[in-house]
């Protein structure tokens, strides 16, 4: 009988761990659903384009709406934690600008009013550059933690579809594509073209983070009408801590002939 009470007992005590752990890591969809309701109608109201949901910033402020709850206090980087950048790259994000709201509050309207009365997360929330967005809300003991994620993102693309982007773009300034592309593949990684190769006139390399339009720079060399062909080339670089599958930005190089 002593040994089946001492069982109970351990049962009892460990079933209470987990609805205390239970309760600390409770998501409150409604209320992340309120705040990106809220993000976009302040933005629109002000003429300013809409935040698009994204489901690997979300995983990441989820990650530390967690952690804040389980701490019963707000941070942007607790002790031994990844910071922001780590945490959305880890979450599989890909981006060239990253911003963060924390905040802790009984409701998801108080924690917004909050935002928007505080210069440095109202300008998070209102910055036009930023297109993307995650939010994750964890109630604890009638209070809420908010996590809110924004990004510039930046999709992810092969090497060929960048470089397909690329020519498309070229060709739209008159330029005829030649098949260089290796050649191009090449200059883009900082190599050097065999002696003997035929060399461009000019190459240009140059990082971006959409393929909406070349730099200034390079569409003012190919004003000059110096130029009647190119080549285009796209190659990986290794950020976010030396992991070769995260990136940033596109690493482009084009070739003129």
């Amino acid at each position: 009988m002593r040994a089946a009470r001492i069982i109970t007992i351990a049962w009892f005590l460990s079933a209470m761990l987990l609805a205390v752990h239970a309760q600390a890591q409770q998501t409150d969809s409604a209320s992340e659903r309120y705040l990106f309701d809220a993000a976009n109608r302040e933005r629109a109201s002000r003429g300013l384009p809409q935040l698009r949901w994204n489901d690997q910033l979300a995983n990441a402020a989820r990650q530390h709406a967690l952690l804040m709850a389980q701490r019963n206090t707000i941070s942007h980087q607790f002790p031994g934690e990844a910071d922001i950048n780590e945490r959305a790259f880890r979450a599989g994000a890909h981006f060239s600008a990253l911003a963060e709201n924390v905040a802790e509050a009984p409701s998801a309207s108080e924690i917004h009013s909050g935002w928007m009365n505080s210069p440095p997360h109202r300008a998070n929330l209102l910055d036009p550059e930023l297109d993307s967005i995650g939010i994750s809300v964890t109630a604890r003991g009638g209070e809420l933690f908010a996590s809110e994620d924004f990004s510039r993102a930046v999709v992810n693309l092969t090497i060929e579809e960048q470089e397909a982007k690329l020519g498309s773009l070229l060709r739209a300034q008159g330029l005829r594509l030649v098949a260089r592309t290796q050649d191009a593949r090449l200059i883009c990684e900082g190599g050097r073209l065999a002696s003997g190769t035929t060399q461009p006139l000019l190459y240009f390399r140059f990082d971006a983070a959409d393929l909406d339009s070349l730099p200034d720079q390079l569409r003012s060399k190919i004003a000059s009408g110096r130029y009647g062909a190119a080549a285009a080339g796209a190659c990986t670089t290794s950020v976010g801590g030396g992991n070769g599958g995260d990136f940033t930005s596109y690493h482009l190089a084009v070739l003129l002939y």
